[in-house]
Order: structure tokens, then sequence, then C-alpha cells
């Protein structure tokens, strides 16, 4: 697999470089050693970037796991920060490190909307913020999602990508929802995300990434 190219490294290169604007930022303690953790990470992403193995193989090789697992020391170490959109955007970024294991099992990925996380769950409620809506959506955990579409109602169900959190005024949107109904909750399979109309989230992380 030509890993230089697979959108899930790519991401996970972008992930490295946002973190350490962010944690610049970031209210805790311990950010210089944050810093140098992150550098350290970088070295470790540009190792995997460069492997060319298949995406089975890249859990063992020991600077993908290690990547992985400073990720989730990263992010348990600063979970008491405050809860600023900083600390939300960071979290998300650690969280998709430390989430490349269970990417890594979708096998080799040709689009870049399949390099991302995605939820089916029910929409329970809904305020309206300055002609936007926003939803609250359980998917077996809780998502703050942002839409301008009145078609997402409370009782229906509904798929969320889960893209890095945007932020609308006061609020934070934690995805954006995609025009399907699996009538389930949890994580969507590879097999039902290239099931999606994804031409919207695709845009988005090619911009990411650009």
């Amino acid at each position: 697999m030509d890993t230089s190219q697979d959108f899930r490294i790519r991401m996970a290169e972008k992930a490295i470089a946002e973190l350490e604007k962010l944690m610049q930022n970031v209210k805790v303690q311990r950010r210089k050693e944050f810093l140098k953790e992150l550098k350290t990470m970088q070295s470790y992403v540009q190792v995997v970037k460069y492997s060319y193995m298949p995406p089975e193989q890249l859990a063992q090789l020991s600077e993908f796991s290690n990547l992985v697992k400073k990720a989730w020391e990263i992010r348990n170490a600063i979970k008491n920060a405050e809860k600023d959109f900083n600390y939300v955007q960071a979290n998300y970024w650690l969280e998709y490190v430390e989430s490349l294991p269970v990417l890594m099992t979708r096998g080799e990925i040709s689009r870049a909307y399949e390099a991302i996380r995605y939820f089916s769950g029910e929409i329970t409620n809904r305020v309206e913020i300055g002609g936007l809506w926003l939803c609250t959506f359980d998917c077996n955990f809780r998502l703050d999602v942002v839409t301008n579409s009145e078609a997402f109602k409370p009782g229906r169900y509904a798929v969320v990508a889960y893209l890095p959190p945007r932020r609308f005024g006061d609020v934070v949107s934690e995805g954006m929802f995609v025009d399907a109904d699996l009538g389930k909750k949890g994580e969507l399979s590879i097999d039902e995300i290239r099931g999606l109309d994804a031409g919207e989230v695709e845009a988005i992380i090619l911009n990411i990434l650009s």
C-alpha cells in the first residue's frame, strides 16, 4: 500500500500539525512536555507514512503503536483542562490518532471520506440558534451537531460524519449530518460508509488536507 498517500495517515499528519498549534493555547500544565511529545509523534508519523506496509501489518510497526499510545497518554493527561474550543479541537485530533488501529481495519481505501468515523443514531432534541439548528444526537454517546436543515428533527434517525469540530457563535458542532437513515445506534462499518452519499464530506476532508 502507498502509505504516503493514504488519507488516514495524511489525517494523522495533519493532526500533529494542528496539535502543535492548539497545545500552545490549551489551558493545561506540562505544555512544554506535551509539545516535545508531539515532536516525537511527528517522527513516528513519518516512519509510518513511508513504511509502504499494508494496513493489517501497520499495527505490528512499533512506531505506529507508539504513535497511538502517545495520543492516548496526552488525551488522558489533558482531560481536566478548561473545556474551551482549543481543548475541543485538540481532543478531536488526539482521538483521531488514537483511533488509527480501528480505522486501519478497513483495509485499503481510495476515497478521502473513508478516512473518518461515522455514527448512526437518533436526534433527541433540537434548539434554534440564529437561523441554524443545534441538534442533540444519541449514537450510544452524545454529539452536538449544528445544521441549517429543518429536516433533522427530534425522533429522526440519521448519520453523523465525525469531522473536526466547528464553532457557530457560542456553540460547537461535533460533526455533520449525512442524509441517511440506518435505523440503529452505533458506529458504521466500512461497507455502510461506502453506501453513503458523502460527496460533501469528501470535499471537506480534501480541503483539510490541502
